[in-house]
């Protein structure tokens, strides 16, 4: 079992002959995902799909799932701090409700990382995500007012974002080996089909995000080959050129800036980021601790917000939001609940680059680079912490395989410690003793 694993029953042989038995954990967890990533398609039915599917696998082996929340019962203060937003929210009805989902939300994802192995966890993604390729290529449609590729998912956000995790996981499957040889000629299909794809969805951001993301996964495969002193020059020479890009960056801003602004064809504002991050930080300096209330602020009826929603010609007045996961984040629950989500995403991303310099495997390398995906990605989009999202599932249970991947690691390291140590004499022991 490697280190990820987890208990799980896919496949069983009677004695009769060779027989497929399908887990019944993986497929409700399979069903699960799907209502998640296809949340577009399904609509408000994708929640009722993801909480009939996630009740049933909790009750499938309830003491399981109630021994694996109290394990990691410090993902719960996130939403328990939602929930206190009650006491000052303006619209407390609604932080309420949606504070619930959150927690009934990150219970599930726990359950899901307690019930299944990452490997299979990756495999169901990958599945996924390719369904939705094929459907989205089959069946896709375009925006026509600016002739961007939205498929089957409504907006090419959406769609570039399940490109991306399409990309992400064919590049780990790809380098399994395990995997079936015709699993891996499509991940190989996937890995090629990435960037065509999402230069049709016109999302420079994930094109560009996907630059270190998929750097990451290919590191992480690579470093398999590799000893331990190897790994740590390796990982000192990515920090370094990390460290050395970041002030090249930092030093021609202006310039590198202006010629993204020239090739992506967006104005200095960043399609009206920048002007919304202005109005974000206004709010949040009068609200700076607590914030105005769990998703309080995005209401009908709230006089910013309909303010927002008219400057920046939004009719159907939802769907909207700060595009940056600190600023939307911090208007909602303030500096002390954003502190909270921050401590899990970014414990997350080092608790998963830990597992990958101790273990890397085709799973480690999925969960760093989509991890490395969500952390880019948040200073331009809100990638985290909210109800029925598939991104922040996948994040949860990062975290949960991550640290009970790590833990068995240090476990057996220390095993094997003490057996390598000379036995203590007879005499010296009973003086121990």
């Amino acid at each position: 079992m490697s280190a990820l694993g987890l208990s799980q029953e896919t496949i069983a042989r009677s004695s009769r002959g060779p027989k497929l038995k399908i887990g019944v954990a993986a497929s409700l967890s399979f069903v699960a995902l799907t209502s998640l990533i296809f949340n577009t398609l399904f609509g408000p039915f994708a929640a009722l799909l993801f909480l009939i599917s996630g009740g049933v696998l909790l009750l499938t082996r309830p003491m399981a799932s109630l021994q694996a929340v109290l394990r990691f019962w410090y993902l719960l203060i996130l939403p328990l701090f939602c929930l206190l937003s009650v006491l000052w929210s303006q619209f407390p009805v609604l932080s309420l409700r949606y504070s619930v989902q959150l927690a009934i939300t990150i219970v599930i994802a726990i359950a899901i990382a307690n019930r299944i192995s990452a490997a299979a966890f990756l495999r169901c993604l990958f599945g996924i995500y390719g369904v939705g390729i094929l459907g989205s290529l089959l069946f896709g449609s375009v925006r026509s007012d600016i002739g961007a590729w939205i498929g089957i998912f409504g907006s090419k956000n959406a769609f570039a974002a399940v490109v991306c995790g399409f990309a992400l996981t064919s590049i780990a499957v790809m380098f399994d080996r395990k995997a079936p040889k015709l699993m891996r000629l499509v991940a190989l299909a996937g890995v090629a089909s990435a960037g065509p794809l999402l230069f049709k969805a016109q999302s420079t951001g994930a094109m560009i995000f996907m630059i270190p993301a998929s750097a990451i996964a290919l590191a992480v495969m690579l470093s398999r080959r590799l000893n331990k002193l190897q790994k740590l020059t390796m990982g000192a020479l990515l920090v370094t050129l990390g460290i050395a890009m970041l002030i090249i960056v930092l030093q021609y801003s202006e310039i590198l800036f202006q010629n993204l602004l020239d090739a992506s064809g967006k104005d200095v504002t960043l399609t009206g980021r920048t002007e919304l991050w202005q109005f974000g930080a206004q709010f949040i300096r009068e609200h700076p601790l607590l914030g105005v209330g769990y998703r309080a602020f995005w209401v009908h009826e709230y006089p910013p917000a309909e303010l927002l929603w008219a400057i920046f010609d939004i009719q159907a007045r939802s769907g909207f939001n700060f595009h940056n996961t600190y600023v939307n984040n911090a208007v909602e629950i303030g500096f002390i609940g954003l502190g909270i989500q921050v401590v899990i995403l970014y414990g997350t991303l080092l608790k998963t680059y830990v597992l990958a310099f101790r273990s890397p495997s085709p799973e480690t390398a999925f969960l760093a680079a989509f991890l490395t995906l969500v952390v880019c990605g948040s200073f331009l989009e809100v990638t985290v912490f909210f109800e029925f999202s598939i991104t922040s599932v996948i994040v949860i249970c990062a975290f949960v395989f991550a640290t009970r991947a790590n833990a068995k690691l240090s476990i057996r390291q220390l095993r094997g410690r003490s057996s390598k140590t000379p036995p203590v004499p007879l005499g010296r022991a009973a003086e121990l003793a």
